[in-house]
């Protein structure tokens, strides 16, 4: 996953151009920059041949920045503009959700859990990893981890081979962490993809 940003000055369209090898653009926040504007601008994408659609509307003083959950899937150019008073500047940022370089775990490449041999809770990628589901979390919503997320774990590292206990984060306060991020072990990043919020 890589970081993505691009500044937007109102009345000069940006096209982003769709790379495969960088994957699939996930914006996450519109920030007003800083300068004199005044009255409302409003961030507008459009996605090849279709229609414009509004981002959102920001205000100088009243609403500076906007977090927004907008994943482009599509492969054609996306023209991102800003409309409003000639002195505004908006700052779009994001990442990307995979990379191809070789050797990179694509956390959001479906093929290795289309290849897990499953029994039962206990998930066992291609790769080798183990992924046991011990308990299915039970709360009312159903959010589940997905890249781009904040997280927070309670884990115990334990060596399989002989149970001797390496780390322990059950009785400290829990760990946080953005899944997909590259802040935690490859094993953390796949085997947290997809749960349910209080599974454990």
């Amino acid at each position: 996953m890589a970081f993505w940003g691009i500044e937007l000055v109102a009345g000069e369209p940006i096209t982003y151009v769709y790379e495969k090898s960088r994957g699939r653009l996930r914006i996450s926040k519109a920030t007003l920059g800083i300068g004199l504007s005044e009255g409302r601008s409003v961030v507008q994408c459009k996605v090849g041949n279709m229609s414009p659609i509004l981002l959102c509307s920001l205000r100088p003083r009243t609403k500076e920045s906007c977090s927004m959950d907008v994943e482009f899937k599509e492969d054609e150019d996306v023209v991102f503009e800003v409309i409003g008073p000639t002195t505004t500047n908006v700052h779009l940022s994001g990442f990307y959700l995979a990379r191809s370089t070789h050797g990179e775990i694509r956390i959001n490449d479906q093929s290795e859990f289309d290849e897990a041999e499953i029994n039962g809770n206990i998930r066992t990628l291609a790769s080798g990893l183990i992924i046991a589901d011990l308990e299915k979390g039970q709360h009312p919503s159903t959010m589940i981890a997905i890249p781009g997320s904040k997280v927070s774990v309670s884990c115990i590292g334990q060596l399989k081979s002989n149970g001797y206990i390496f780390e322990s984060i059950i009785s400290n306060a829990p760990f946080y962490f953005r899944l997909g991020a590259g802040e935690v072990i490859a094993g953390w990043e796949i085997g947290i993809n997809g749960i349910f919020i209080g599974s454990a």
